[in-house]
């Protein structure tokens, strides 16, 4: 009876044992589920002192990690560029019939009036009205529109971007300027003048912002 129960036993001891254990060469694993291989290493298809993993560990060290090609970085957001707008920059510009002063007058245009140009004629610009004289135009970038304070005892506007340009009046200080375009370091845009009048053309960026 003695036998028999030793017998199961010993039975029941092997049945409990882990697999793992059973089928696993000598050697203990570490916390990561692996060891350094160090006795019948050529049995297990293994280098000595290769270190390896069981049992769905880390991994074997020969493994190769993937690494993740560098992402590019981002392009910087590019602003967009409007076209330039030219316009009239004298109070009464002529327009002719033919690209020539000596030709018949066609229209008369007003400062700020838009030129749609469909081409160029020596020194004249063709448009649907006629031709316009390149030297009473002017032109500005298109911009957000959006309002600036003048900032100086007075605000003077010129016909052009430029100081040397014939003037066309001043606003007073904290007067409002409606900002539609800009050229360099001058805007342009309409506000009201020393007179209560409306004054459009050009003023500093220096006096007005």
């Amino acid at each position: 009876m003695k036998k028999i129960i030793s017998v199961l036993a010993l039975i029941l001891c092997f049945a409990f044992f882990p697999v793992q254990m059973i089928e696993a060469h000598p050697g203990r694993t570490d916390a990561n589920g692996g060891h350094t291989c160090r006795t019948n290493c050529e049995k297990w298809g293994l280098q000595y002192g290769e270190y390896h993993y069981h049992n769905g560990g880390g991994g074997s060290s020969n493994s190769q990690v993937k690494k993740s090609a560098p992402s590019k970085p981002a392009a910087p957001a590019q602003r967009k560029i409007l076209p330039s707008k030219t316009i009239v920059a004298v109070d009464n510009a002529t327009v002719y019939s033919a690209p020539s002063l000596d030709s018949v007058v066609a229209a008369t245009l007003w400062y700020g009036f838009e030129i749609k140009a469909s081409g160029t004629q020596l020194e004249f610009i063709s448009i649907d009205q006629g031709y316009i004289s390149k030297t009473v135009v002017t032109s500005y970038t298109p911009i957000t529109p959006k309002t600036v304070k003048i900032q100086g005892e007075k605000g003077y506007f010129f016909s052009t971007s430029s100081a040397e340009s014939p003037g066309r009046g001043y606003a007073v200080r904290d007067a409002l300027v409606q900002v539609v375009g800009e050229h360099g370091d001058w805007y342009y845009g309409s506000t009201v003048d020393a007179n209560g009048k409306v004054l459009v053309g050009f003023v500093s960026k220096s006096i007005a912002y």
